[in-house]
């Protein structure tokens, strides 16, 4: 019917004057995480933003996204997101002439990020959410206060990635592409708003309040912030289940995600529905989705009865069958007064606005048909079911064509109402109608399937099968030569393989298939390579020979004195070897190159010239020469009793003094001379157990007895100001000890009397009096007893 021009013009001018006007914004969107299904933890993460398109849409290039822990809001990783390039397509409406009268065109831009995650840091079983935020909304919006300045926050939640050690794969829902509506003032309206899981989870949708952008500032989504994450503030009287008022309001149902309403206000209004991912019964995930509606009052209702069918054939039809490939042609009964728009699934398909569709792919099909003057309600025709019959067989592959030998098996999976053809260099094989054949030739294959019922053919891929380069197995010894050396092994390589089979005299090695094998034996040795085809080669053989061994000698060494001897000859047999070792040069030993201590040294000679030497060792010694460090004169009294202790190096174990008078004994380096009476001079001999020796004397001068003052004046005269002890330098191993009345000891010289006793203790001067004292001249002497009394 066609309506009246002046009635449309009023109604059109009335109904724009009832809704504010509209600035350029975000209508709304929604995050996805896309498992990618190479690696645990790799994600594809998408975001899907619904914008109005203007200036504001085409600067719109990306922003960032944070991942958090749920249990306590720790930013776990954060990351860019950017436009993917061609993604970009404009929301189709059902009736363009809405869309336009409004300003209201809306397009699809798509942002996303590759990320890999390490699912051992995601264990916590709270899980963990991402967020992003972005712009502020349209100023015109009716449910919610200062709409301008409210912006959008995307949520998402995921579980745990790893879960009892082991690794928990899911993927959130994936939703089909909005349409372009519009709702009628008191007119029942639905729209499809669900989604599928990728896993098979089940998804539970209702309605929740919209978030806003936690920080005011964010204008571009660069922001990341923790949640949690402030709602938007509904006008009075709207409600996340009552954002679009009505009979009945706007609602969710639970399962299918199907939105209904019946509105009864005039507006733009904003929503948004929380999809809950549940798996055995238990929630693993969510999704919030942001969208917004207008409800317009739509001029009166017109009778529109769009119809469907498939050109050529009876009205009646409402389904037909197509081979992949083919198409076929639907049309809408045509009216000059309508506008179409050609639906699949639900969905409106871009550019399918004539009275007429070509169709390849399956679906169901609907037009939608309004008047072309009028934005109004759209009415939906019948549905065509088109069904698509695709019998293009999926081919697999096993086996190998080897050099000479091999075969490959080619299958297919069995499809009912489908037989099979089997081509071989583009030529029918004859006889080969199976669902599965073994060939042993070089080319190219593919099968064909047939569908019985429709003659639909369809071809796999070809796959092209040629022979592999012969496996060119060798052996080889990897120290250049086949001799084995006495009381050595001979290392083998194999090359031309990932595998082997080693064979010793023509009989196989068990276990042994492993690129290198190390012999102790002489023997034929060849191997079967197997390359990772399993094809296999015969190397040649490699016979490995013994070496005879050979009994080497070094003649015996003497020690010699100290590292001023002079060097010497060595020798060996058999000939022809070579000397080593520290002061060695040639065939002679040098102990001044060498050095004193114990030299090992070594004469080895080849059995062949691929082996190493045969060796016989033998020990020089360059032995230090005894040194004798002893005083030349010791002065002690009377019938003194004392030890001699000479300083003795070089390791001397023999001695000998001389000569024995008062000596406890000759033979030992530290003797007693005992009750000495008068002066002597004693010789000392020693030597070390290679004959090296040294001699030194000592003269023993004999004094009478320490004569002891028993007083002396301190006083500063320059006349008895210390304590002199006559004779006490006679004992330079001396201990004098002085005491006061109390038993302390205020003086007390060891080592002799080299700083005599001067009255004084610590610097102050003691007092007048008798001092105890203890003189012992030598450590075996039982010390002579007496008190010394300082005079004042």
């Amino acid at each position: 019917m066609r309506l009246p021009v002046s009635p449309v013009i009023r109604w059109f001018v009335l109904m724009c004057l009832a809704i504010p006007a509209l600035a350029t914004h975000q209508v709304g969107g929604h995050l996805e995480m896309r498992e990618v299904g190479d690696t645990p933890g790799h994600f594809k993460i998408i975001v899907t933003n619904y914008l109005e398109d203007n200036n504001r849409a085409a600067q719109t290039t990306g922003g960032n996204i944070g991942i958090f822990r749920i249990r306590d809001n720790t930013l776990m990783y954060s990351f860019a997101v950017s436009e993917v390039s061609g993604t970009r397509a404009p929301v189709v409406y059902t009736n363009v002439l809405c869309a336009n009268s409004r300003t209201q065109n809306m397009i699809v831009v798509t942002y996303s990020a590759d990320i890999q995650l390490a699912p051992a840091s995601y264990n916590d079983d709270q899980g963990y959410y991402m967020s992003f935020q972005t712009q502020n909304r349209n100023g015109g919006i009716n449910n919610i206060t200062n709409p301008l300045n409210t912006g959008f926050t995307f949520y998402l939640e995921f579980p745990a990635l790893q879960q009892s050690g082991s690794y928990f794969k899911n993927s959130t829902p994936r939703f089909t592409p909005v349409n372009g509506e519009y709702i009628c003032i008191n007119q029942p309206f639905s729209y499809a708003f669900g989604g599928v899981d990728p896993d098979g989870d089940e998804l539970r949708y209702s309605m929740i309040t919209p978030l806003d952008q936690k920080n005011a500032g964010n204008r571009n989504g660069t922001t990341v912030s923790a949640g949690p994450y402030p709602d938007v503030n509904w006008v009075s009287g709207y409600t996340a289940t009552n954002s679009i008022t009505g009979n009945p309001p706007l609602s969710i149902d639970p399962v299918t995600g199907k939105l209904s309403v019946t509105a009864d206000q005039l507006g733009l209004y904003v929503f948004a529905v929380k999809v809950e991912e549940y798996r055995n019964g238990v929630k693993i995930g969510e999704v919030r989705r942001d969208f917004q509606f207008l409800v317009i009052d739509c001029p009166p209702p017109v009778k529109l009865d769009p119809v469907a069918n498939i050109v050529s054939q009876p009205m009646s039809m409402s389904s037909t069958t197509i081979c992949q490939g083919a198409s076929i042609s639907l049309q809408a009964n045509p009216n000059p007064a309508w506008v179409y728009q050609w639906r699949r699934d639900g969905t409106n398909l871009a550019n399918a606005t004539s009275t007429t569709l070509t169709v390849k792919d399956p679906g169901k099909y609907t037009v939608l048909a309004s008047l072309s003057t009028t934005c109004g309600m759209s009415v939906e025709s019948n549905a065509i079911q088109v069904t698509v019959i695709d019998v293009s067989p999926a081919i697999r592959e096993s086996g190998h064509l080897c050099a000479t030998d091999g075969s490959v098996s080619f299958s297919t999976t069995a499809m009912d109402n489908t037989r099979f053809q089997w081509y071989y260099n583009y030529n029918p094989m004859p006889g080969k109608t199976q669902d599965s054949i073994r060939v042993d030739q070089p080319g190219v294959y593919f099968v064909q399937g047939i569908e019985t019922r429709y003659g639909c053919a369809g071809n796999s891929q070809s796959l092209t099968i040629t022979r592999s380069a012969a496996v060119s197995a060798t052996i080889s010894s990897l120290a250049g030569h086949n001799k084995l050396c006495p009381d050595d092994s001979l290392q083998l390589g194999a090359g031309g393989g990932v595998s082997y089979i080693w064979k010793k005299d023509n009989q196989i090695m068990a276990g042994v298939t492993g690129t290198n094998y190390t012999t102790k034996a002489i023997g034929i040795f060849s191997l079967t390579a197997i390359d990772s085809y399993g094809c296999v080669g015969v190397s040649p053989s490699l016979t490995v020979i013994a070496v005879a061994p050979i009994v080497v000698t070094m003649t015996a060494v003497s020690a010699v004195c100290g590292s001023a001897a002079a060097a010497y000859s060595l020798s060996g047999s058999p000939s022809g070897g070579v000397f080593s070792g520290s002061g060695v040069t040639g065939n002679q030993f040098s102990p001044a190159l060498a050095g004193v201590g114990d030299h090992v040294l070594t004469y080895g000679v080849r059995p062949a010239p691929e082996c190493a030497p045969t060796t016989a060792t033998r020990v020089a010694v360059v032995s230090p020469v005894p040194v004798i460090q002893m005083r030349d004169t010791l002065t002690t009294f009377k019938g003194n009793t004392f030890d001699l202790q000479p300083v003795l190096t070089g390791n001397p174990n023999w001695y000998s003094w001389q000569p024995s008078t008062y000596l406890s004994a000759t033979n030992v380096a530290g003797p007693t001379v005992n009750d000495i009476q008068k002066d002597i001079i004693y010789e000392l001999w020693v030597k070390n157990q290679y004959g090296c020796e040294a001699k030194d004397t000592i003269l023993i001068i004999v004094v009478e007895r320490l004569w002891v003052p028993d007083a002396f004046t301190p006083n500063r005269d320059g006349v008895n100001d210390v304590w002199v002890i006559h004779g006490i330098e006679a004992f330079p191993d001396a201990e004098i000890t002085v005491f006061n009345r109390w038993g302390e000891v205020i003086y007390w010289s060891q080592k002799g009397y080299t700083e005599p006793f001067n009255g004084s203790f610590q610097g102050t001067e003691l007092a007048a009096g008798p001092y105890p004292y203890i003189i012992k001249p030598a450590p075996k002497h039982p010390g002579l007893r007496g008190t010394v009394s300082i005079l004042r």
